[in-house]
């Protein structure tokens, strides 16, 4: 009888075959230009994301969509529904993202009239980016082409703090868009900033998430935030993360790290203090604390001196100790003092003052 593990090989291999679902690779379906080369609109299925009816307060079980606006401000500043995500203003503090969710039918969205999506419902996003490391404002290029990913992890109801709703599906994709510098570029020594260089939206896809980004991240699975760390990155370049989950940051950035800590600190005495006072009391206390270091090691040089002076006065009677032993004016250790032995005065470096006045010579009649 044959073991169970060969039995089951064939389902294996079926379920595999079925987990990679036979994807067609990058799609354009679901992309809208508005303007090409300036404004395009995404629709992602999400298919872990039910509608809400609100009269209901009950998950609706039909199929639906999240709408993202790409669009480039005066062909610098990549918008997403309006927040800024490229060039980033703080790398420290990733943007907070919305988009609108929307039952439209994929047919609808690519061949029908546009609908207007403000009055859909708006969720909050946690999300996975992929934001090019040399998009450091300290980097120049001669050509800056790059390419943006956002794969959206979680959702959020803006009226609900603190619920999340993971969309784990392999199913969903993967928005990825294409931005190109425009002419004239500029020559060698580049010296504009990313900042500085004018783009075009040139492409917009949706590619698949499996297998690539799998096993899914969630919150629980990532390494936590500790104090011993600086920020909490996720890789060691700019921008440093990868992962954007709302609960994880704040206007001060990554919770939990060492840099917000000292930056909610600050942002609160600025509060009470304000910056002019607070900037004022950091000179003066550190005006105080380099005068009181200054003191402390003029103290320590001036005693250290002043043993210096001892050691070489004591190596100096020492030395003259030595010289007058050699000489024979001090009795050799152990000897019985007598008429040959007289007390020797020792010579040292210093003046004694109590010396006794050498005897009065006799007069020439004492004599005769």
């Amino acid at each position: 009888m044959p073991p169970t593990s060969f039995l089951l090989l064939p389902l294996s291999l079926l379920s595999a075959v079925e987990g990679y679902r036979q994807r067609a690779g990058d799609t354009r379906r679901g992309i809208r230009w508005l303007d090409e080369g300036r404004s395009v609109i995404v629709r992602l299925e999400t298919p872990d994301l039910p509608p809400w009816n609100t009269a209901t307060q009950t998950a609706e079980n039909i199929p639906t969509c999240l709408i993202f606006n790409f669009t480039l401000q005066d062909k610098r500043i990549l918008l997403l529904n309006d927040v800024p995500i490229f060039p980033l203003r703080n790398a420290h503090v990733p943007p907070c993202l919305n988009a609108r969710q929307s039952a439209i039918t994929l047919a609808a969205f690519d061949d029908g009239t546009m609908p207007d999506f403000s009055n859909s419902p708006l969720v909050l996003l946690d999300y996975y980016r992929e934001v090019p490391p040399s998009e450091h404002p300290n980097a120049h290029y001669n050509i800056f082409n790059t390419k943006l990913e956002l794969d959206i992890l979680g959702v959020g109801n803006p009226d609900r703090p603190g619920e999340r709703l993971l969309l784990t599906d392999d199913n969903q994709r993967i928005i990825r868009v294409n931005l190109d510098e425009l002419k004239p570029y500029q020559e060698y020594p580049y010296e504009r900033s990313i900042s500085e260089l004018d783009f075009r939206l040139s492409d917009a896809v949706l590619s698949d998430r499996y297998p690539y980004y799998t096993p899914f991240s969630e919150p629980n699975t990532l390494k936590n935030c500790t104090m011993w760390s600086w920020r909490c990155s996720d890789f060691d370049q700019y921008p440093w993360y990868h992962y954007v989950y709302r609960d994880a940051f704040d206007q001060h950035g990554k919770i939990g790290s060492f840099r917000h800590m000292l930056v909610r600190r600050w942002d609160q005495m600025c509060d009470r203090l304000g910056i002019w006072q607070l900037v004022l009391m950091i000179v003066v206390g550190t005006g105080i604390f380099m005068s009181t270091i200054c003191y402390a090691l003029q103290r320590a040089v001036t005693r250290m001196q002043l043993r210096t002076q001892s050691l070489f006065r004591r190596r100096a009677e020492l030395e003259l100790e030595r010289i007058d032993e050699a000489e024979g004016l001090l009795c050799p250790e152990g000897e019985e003092r007598g008429d040959n032995c007289e007390v020797a005065c020792v010579r040292t470096i210093q003046v004694n003052y109590h010396k006794p006045l050498p005897p009065v010579p006799a007069a020439s009649s004492d004599l005769v």
